[in-house]
Order: structure tokens, then C-alpha cells, then sequence
């Protein structure tokens, strides 16, 4: 008598997007004979996903070698024709002779990889495993390939099986070993009932968990008798409250972006870059920039006053940033470091070294800002690189990276004399490529070549690490100046941030009167930049700062309006890309190499929060200099918001005089904002109401037209006016009452459904009708 063998899979998996799972079909006709719309269906839960189980496949121990494939499509399996296979050629398995027997065999795989790992147990005890690759010939029969006739096995040959691999060691039943080290313990029969209660106790374990409260929930199966997860998880919402919900499912996005950064982190080292950067992007997303409200984290002291923990000062303030109107922050260089500031970096993997704290904490940091929804934008100082080692000859150019516990990571930014540029200080001779023509030049450290593609490499594996393990969002790079624009483009197409700005500070230009009126060469150096990045980064609006601060300090508000009547600055070219700012920790802190004027700061947070651009601001300005002025930057950036002007919002500039500069922003104009000594008059009062004012400045937002009343009730006749009735009057009843049907929440109303639903059916039902129909008048009396 032949035996029978039961096969499970174990498929490690991120390629699927919501309603999606993961399939296995083969070319027997238990895993459905390369049939989609016959494949084997995978099972997962929030607690072990990206694993996903399959349930068991009983095949004829005699069936010898079976080829397959895993894809994704919709989790009904009901849309075969838009399945998505894995590349590369089919897996290869060998089903053991069972002799009678029953055999148990699991299968593990991961999406994309050629690796296939199993592990076998036969009704003697014996356990056995193996593990080997996919065989290089036999095309797998997806889309990019013909199909093999229904009820047809593809071709094979001998070559293309993966022939059985003995371990050699054999345990009793009590001692099964997991060779395959995904921990997924013993073998058990893996039917669909027990799927389904697996699942349901992973699952209901992970929600109770999150929803923190009893509640309840159902079991939802799909026709086909499978686990409908996305349904499974809803709680009734019969026995909840609406805000608790609210407050409960933003916890639990939160804990599914953390689960999906996560999987990433993990898999990071054995995906394909695109596939990598695909779900990164997904998981990532891209900013708003008609919203970002940009604070710098820090300032030149303050790897000091943290006291080597500056990461929990800015944790201890979220609430204030909140205040304010925070969306992103800037946090400092957060690698070791051989100047405490951060900016001359050594090992670019240990976050451990930094002077602003440790790993830990960075972590930590940043997770507290994502609850409170704030990006998190790290400083990526990678124009040069200060070695850890010395070459042969004493120079500094040895490179070690830092990173101890990744072995997936061994080899990446470790670099040698070969990472410099040509003609360095530091350079051995053996770089490929001397600096670019315009490239800046750095004399503290060594300037790496980022023309060297293994360069590239190992910083797009750090960009990616630094979001995925440690949580970053986006990027802010120094000391741009020093390398090709077209570099940081390719950095940003390799890592995905949800956006990112470049620090290109540059010479403006003077004349004998000082600064020049005229500073368009200095905003076409940006935005050439900008351009050879291919749009991938923004940058800090230096031409915007200079002009403005020289304008604030010498009363010359004429300089606000270029030749065309438009800003000056990088905002009147491309505003959407360009981050407008007072101060930074070079320009002001302790450093002050170019410094805003003090008691005009306000009035300059006054320009750049009311005009196109990203507003950016410095944590001196918000949390050095005290409340009132916190509160003023606060209120600026409400009326901002409140107006809804978009990024690149169009400016109507009404008044350039020395002592006052008056403009009015946005299409229909939603800002009018006057600057100076001069008092500039009241504005229309029937157009503008005041949003914020204080020394030299005043702000108006435009007025919102004011709801139109609901028209007031026809008053009741009085019994003497009233006609007499004869008799009892008639009680009116629900057959008196004649309407059309419609349908709400996709129930059908009719006469006989109204009858047939309980009070408290009707109560919800006119609860939801009720304000539509108070919604239905006022709409009425604005048309009259």
C-alpha cells in the first residue's frame, strides 16, 4: 500500500498590499496544477506576519518530484488574471516515499529568493531536512511566459529537480530541531480549521492588546470558508464608542507602519533594491508641502547642554512643538563623530558614539514623535569622512563602519584610501576620480568620492538603515556645495524619504553700497541645484535670508520686490522648493557667522510664515527665547494654516518703500501681510479681519462668510385662529405617511422595513437622517 504525504508551506512574504495574500500553486494537481484560480491559499496574522502558512496538501507519497511557485492576488482568489508571480525559475521539491506510511513535509521560502528549506518527518520518528536552490532552467509559467496546457505538467528534466538533501541526523519525535531557524516549531497537521484558529488567536491576542478594552468581535468567514481578517479585526460597532475608536485605530495605523518598518529592516539585506524601495515608499509615504512646518532640533551647544542625552530634552518638549504647529524636526548628525558637534563623522553605523545620546535613545525619540505625528529629518553629513585608522603612511583614510550586530551588513562602509578623491590631503593615489569642477572644497576631513559606485552602495544601505531600524523620515543635507547635486538625487532615489532638503549656501553679491539689490545669480545657483538633483531635494532659501535680514536691519523693505515685481528671493522662482528660514546653528546660536538681526527675528518669522515656501525655525527662537515669542511664531503659523495657502501660493506685492512692505498672498488672496516702522492703515474691513499683529508687523486673513441662518419657523396658528374640527382628530399613522425608497448604509427603506426595525433601529436611523435634513434646508435657504 502507498503511502500519503502531507505538505505544508511556510512562505516569508511583504510583497502584498491590503485585500491581497499569498498563494502557492504548482505542477501537481493538489497545488493546482499551475492554475491560479486553484492555488493553495496562505494564512498570516498581525502577530507573525510577514510569515504566511498554507494549509495542508495531501499528496500520493509515489508522486516523486513537484515543481512550484508563489504569487499574490486578491485574497478571494477570484481575480486569477491579475496574479502576481515571483520571478526566477520554479522551485523544485522532491516528495519522500512514505512506504506505507505517513509522511509530514514542511517547505519554507521567501518571496524572491532562490532558497528553498524543508524539513521532513515519517511515521517511524525520524526527522530529516535539507535545504537548496531553485534550478537555473525551466521558466516559470507566469505572465512573462506560456502557461502549460490545463491538466499538463511543464517539462522538466533531471537537471532542473532539487534533488533530496540529507542531514544525516535523526532526532526522536520529542526532540524535533528546527533546522531551518524561521522557529516554527514542530510539524502538526496544519488543516484549515486549525489555520483558522490559530489565526483567530494570534489575532485576537495582538487586538485586545491594542484596543485595550473588552469589546466585541466576530469570527467573519468568506464564502469560500477562509479567514476574512480585514472584517475579523472590526469590532462592533454597537458596543464602542465613536472617539475611542478614533484615538484606537490612529494606534493601531501607528503600530502596522512600525510592524511593516520592521518586516523591512529585517528583510533590507535579501530584497531587491527596487522591491525594497517600492514597499519603503508605501510604508514612508511622501510629505504634504503645502503643510510642512520645519524646526531645527538643536543648536552648536547643544551636544553639551544635553548632558549626553539631548535626545530626551527635545522628547520632553513634543507638546510645545505641537503648540507651535511642528510637523517636521531636524535632528542633529547622528553618528560618531570626531567633533562633538556630529560633523565630522567617522563610523557612519554607530549611533552609539554620538555626543546627542544613543541608539536607544534616537529610537526612542523618534517614536515618541511619530505618535504625535512629527516626522523625524536627519542631518547626513556625507561629503566627507573622518577615518578611524591610519594607512601605512599615517594618513587617516581607513574607514570602519561601526556596525556590530548586522552580519548582513559586514564589508558596508568599510572603505580605504580608494573612497578619496584624487588630489586629497588624504588620498593614497588609488581613488578613481578627482573632485568635479564645481566642487567645494572641505580641508578638515577627507572628501569622498561619490563618483565611485561602491561609495554609492554603502550610502544608500546606511540612508535605508537609518529609516527602517532607526525610524528617520527624510533627509537634510550638508555641505552640499561639496559634491554633485546630481548625488543627492541619486541618494533620494534610493532610499525614498518623505522628502528632503539641501544646505548650498553660497556668496551673495556686494557692491560699494554693501549687499547688491540685485541677487539673481545667487537664487539661480540653487536652483540650478535643485534642478540636477532632479527635483528630488528642496533646499534652505539663503538668497530669501540675506535679502530679508538686510532689508529688517537697515529699514530697505524696497528689497522684498524683485525687478518683476515678485519676491526676491528663491520663493518668487520655485517656491515649492524652497525652505525659507531666520536662523541656523551656523548663522546664529554661538556660532553667528551671519546672524538675523535679534530684535527683528519676529518680524522676519512674520515674512516667511505668510509667504510661499516651506517655513522653517530654530530652536533658539522657539525654546530659548521664551514664551512670547513661542506664542507669536505660534500664532503666525495658525493664520497660516487657518488661510489654507498653499506652498506656492501666488504674491500680490501692494508696497515696497524703505520703512513698508505690504503684500497679499494666495489666489483669491487668504493673507495680507504689512511689515515695518510706517503704520501701513487698516485694511478693507468687509474683505480682511485681523489674525495676528505685534512690533512691526501686522497680519489679516480673509473673512469667512458666516453660515446663513436656517429660516425661522412659520409660528403655530392660535386656537381661535385654528379651523374647528369635527370630532377626534385622527391619529396619523405610518401608513398614512407615502414616500419614495431609498437606500442608507445600503439598506433598502420601505414601508415594511420601517415597521419591521425595533426603537432602537429607528433611533440610529433619524440620529444619521437628521442632520441631512437640517444640512438639505440650509442648503434651500441659500439659494433663495
Amino acid at each position: 500500500m502507498s503511502g500519503t504525504c502531507d505538505l505544508t508551506f511556510q512562505i516569508e512574504c511583504i510583497a502584498t498590499k491590503p485585500g491581497e495574500a499569498v498563494f502557492v500553486v504548482g505542477s501537481a494537481p493538489e497545488i493546482g496544477a499551475w492554475d491560479p484560480s486553484k492555488a493553495v491559499p496562505c494564512l498570516t496574522s498581525p502577530k507573525v506576519f510577514p510569515n504566511w502558512t498554507s494549509q495542508t496538501v495531501t499528496l500520493p507519497a509515489n508522486t516523486g518530484n513537484i515543481e512550484f511557485k508563489v504569487l499574490v492576488q486578491a485574497a478571494d482568489g477570484k481575480k486569477p488574471a491579475s496574479a502576481r508571480w515571483e520571478g526566477g525559475p520554479n522551485r523544485c521539491l522532491t516528495i519522500p516515499e512514505g512506504k506505507g506510511g505517513l509522511v509530514q513535509l514542511s517547505a519554507s521560502c521567501s518571496w524572491g529568493l532562490p532558497e528553498v528549506t524543508y524539513r521532513t518527518k515519517l511515521d517511524g520518528g525520524t526527522v530529516g531536512g535539507g535545504q537548496g536552490l531553485r534550478p537555473e532552467p525551466t521558466p516559470a509559467p507566469g505572465p512573462a511566459t506560456e502557461e502549460p496546457k490545463k491538466g499538463q505538467e511543464p517539462k522538466k528534466s533531471a537537471e532542473t529537480l532539487m534533488p533530496r538533501l540529507e542531514t544525516g541526523v535523526h532526532f526522536g519525535l520529542e526532540e524535533f530541531v528546527d533546522e531551518s531557524g524561521d522557529s516554527l516549531g514542530p510539524l502538526e497537521n496544519a488543516s484549515s480549521s486549525n489555520l483558522l484558529r490559530k489565526a483567530s488567536r494570534n489575532h485576537s491576542q495582538t487586538m485586545a492588546e491594542r484596543m485595550q478594552r473588552r469589546s466585541s468581535r466576530h469570527l467573519c468567514i468568506n464564502n469560500d470558508g477562509m479567514l476574512n481578517s480585514d472584517m475579523s479585526r472590526v469590532p462592533s460597532m454597537m458596543l464602542i464608542d465613536a472617539s475611542e475608536l478614533e484615538e484606537d485605530t490612529k494606534k493601531y495605523t501607528e503600530e502596522v507602519e512600525k510592524l511593516e518598518r520592521d518586516s523591512l529592516n529585517i528583510m533590507q539585506r535579501r530584497m531587491p533594491s527596487g522591491s525594497l524601495l517600492e514597499k519603503m515608499e508605501e510604508v514612508i509615504g511622501s510629505a504634504d508641502k503645502d503643510s510642512i512646518v520645519l524646526l531645527q532640533g538643536f543648536n552648536w551647544e547643544s551636544w553639551r547642554a544635553g548632558a549626553g542625552d539631548w535626545y530626551s530634552v527635545i522628547g520632553k518638549s513634543v507638546d510645545k512643538f505641537k503648540h507651535v504647529g511642528v510637523t517636521d524636526i531636524w535632528l542633529p548628525p547622528p553618528s560618531s563623530s570626531v567633533a562633538p558637534q556630529g560633523y565630522l563623522p567617522s563610523q557612519l553605523f554607530n549611533l552609539d558614539g554620538s555626543k546627542y545620546g544613543t541608539q536607544a535613545s534616537l529610537e526612542t525619540l523618534i517614536k515618541t514623535l511619530h505618535e504625535n505625528g512629527i516626522r523625524a529629518i536627519a542631518d547626513i553629513v556625507v561629503n566627507h569622512r573622518c577615518g578611524d585608522k591610519q594607512d601605512s603612511q599615517g594618513r587617516w583614510n581607513q574607514f570602519t563602519s561601526g556596525m556590530e550586530n548586522r552580519p548582513s551588513f559586514a564589508g558596508v562602509m568599510d572603505w580605504g584610501g580608494w573612497a578619496i578623491t584624487l588630489g586629497d590631503t588624504y588620498s593614497d593615489g588609488t581613488g578613481e576620480h578627482a573632485p568635479g569642477k564645481y566642487d567645494g572644497k572641505f580641508d578638515a576631513a577627507p572628501d569622498i568620492d561619490h563618483a565611485n559606485q561602491k561609495v554609492q552602495q554603502s550610502i544608500a544601505i546606511w540612508l535605508r538603515w537609518l529609516q527602517l531600524q532607526v525610524g528617520f523620515d527624510g533627509w537634510r543635507f550638508d555641505f552640499v556645495k561639496g559634491y554633485s547635486a546630481e548625488y543627492v538625487g541619486l541618494y533620494c532615489k534610493k532610499s525614498a524619504p518623505a522628502w528632503a532638503v539641501g544646505e548650498l549656501w553660497g556668496d551673495m553679491q556686494y557692491d560699494d553700497n554693501g549687499l547688491a539689490a540685485n541677487q539673481d545669480r545667487h537664487r539661480q545657483d540653487v536652483t540650478n541645484w535643485i534642478n540636477a538633483t532632479d527635483k528630488q531635494s528642496t533646499a534652505f532659501d539663503f538668497t530669501t535670508k540675506g535679502i530679508l535680514q538686510e532689508a529688517c536691519k537697515n529699514c530697505q523693505y524696497w528689497r522684498l520686490k524683485d525687478a518683476s515685481g515678485k519676491p526676491p528671493g528663491l520663493i518668487g522662482w520655485m517656491p515649492k522648493y524652497a525652505v525659507t528660514f531666520i536662523d541656523n546653528h551656523d548663522t546664529g546660536s554661538t556660532q553667528r557667522h551671519w546672524p538675523f538681526p535679534d530684535d527683528k527675528v519676529v518680524v522676519g518669522y512674520a515674512y516667511i510664515c505668510t509667504h510661499p515656501g516651506i517655513p522653517a525655525l530654530f530652536w533658539d527662537h522657539v525654546m530659548d527665547w521664551g514664551e512670547h515669542v513661542r506664542n507669536q511664531i505660534a500664532d503666525l503659523l495658525r493664520v497660516r494654516r487657518e488661510s489654507g495657502i498653499p506652498v506656492d501660493a501666488p504674491v500680490k506685492i501692494i508696497c515696497a518703500d524703505a520703512d513698508c512692505y505690504i503684500a497679499e498672498i494666495g489666489s483669491p488672496a487668504a493673507l495680507r501681510v504689512a511689515l515695518g516702522p510706517r503704520h501701513a492703515g487698516d485694511a478693507d474691513g468687509s474683505y480682511w479681519e485681523q489674525g495676528c499683529q505685534g512690533k512691526e508687523y501686522r497680519v489679516w486673513i480673509h473673512k469667512k462668510p458666516a453660515p446663513t441662518p436656517p429660516p425661522a419657523p412659520t409660528p403655530a396658528k392660535s386656537p381661535a385662529q385654528a379651523s374647528p374640527t369635527k370630532g377626534p382628530a385622527k391619529a396619523e399613522t405610518l401608513s398614512d405617511v407615502s414616500f419614495p425608497d431609498i437606500t442608507v448604509d445600503g439598506v433598502k427603506l420601505t414601508q415594511a422595513k420601517l415597521k419591521a426595525m425595533s426603537k432602537q433601529e429607528v433611533e440610529q436611523l433619524v440620529g444619521k437622517l437628521e442632520p441631512l435634513l437640517h444640512a438639505c434646508k440650509l442648503a434651500k435657504a441659500l439659494k433663495k
